[in-house]
């Protein structure tokens, strides 16, 4: 003779409905700064796949995510995770796998392939919305921490959007970080 608790049967399809949401399904390109955390980081050497768009990305990131995706089911090429935008003008990058990048053979009219050296980057983590108010909000606290920082550190390159999760993970819980590459500034010696 089975028991079977009515309580626990009643919870059991919110907690199957979650499962996707918690487990990982992506290959990680990179190391995820965790949230409200501002860290400097080296980021590795990668392939991406690019797709650009006239304006802003908050203005047309489905259109660019749309040329990245048929390149990647063509392809039959692994989805990665994270997913790296610049703003503006915008421009969305989806990482290639190790075990993809042969298959990551040819630019197409919509899709580059771009090579992205070694770099050194300070980030901030955070959860929400991948809004451009997220975006500006947690720029302005990097540019904060540069400007604190400015005896060390100096900016090397344009700001960065990285979106860890996928569409269809609740807004509140989804995961991104601001990236601006920066490089250690070398005293001059020979003045002293």
């Amino acid at each position: 003779m089975r028991l079977i608790c009515m309580k626990t049967l009643t919870h059991l399809p919110l907690l199957v409905a979650f499962i996707p949401l918690t487990l990982p399904a992506y290959e990680k390109s990179m190391e995820q700064t965790p949230k409200g955390t501002i860290e400097v980081k080296t980021i590795p050497a990668l392939t991406a796949l690019e797709a650009t768009a006239e304006g802003s990305y908050f203005d047309a990131d489905n259109k660019m995510f749309r040329k990245l995706f048929r390149y990647i089911s063509d392809k039959e090429i692994a989805m990665t995770t994270p997913v790296t935008v610049d703003v503006d003008p915008g421009a969305m990058r989806f990482l290639v796998g190790k075990s993809d990048l042969e298959k990551a053979n040819a630019d197409t009219e919509n899709v580059k392939i771009i090579n992205v050296p070694e770099q050194t980057v300070v980030s901030i983590g955070y959860n929400g919305r991948y809004s451009k108010e997220n975006y500006d909000k947690h720029l302005l606290k990097l540019q904060t921490w540069l400007a604190e920082n400015a005896s060390e550190w100096e900016a090397a390159g344009e700001p960065v959007a990285v979106y860890w999760d996928g569409p269809f993970k609740l807004a509140a819980w989804k995961q991104a970080e601001v990236m601006i590459p920066i490089r250690k500034i070398v005293e001059d010696s020979s003045s002293e």
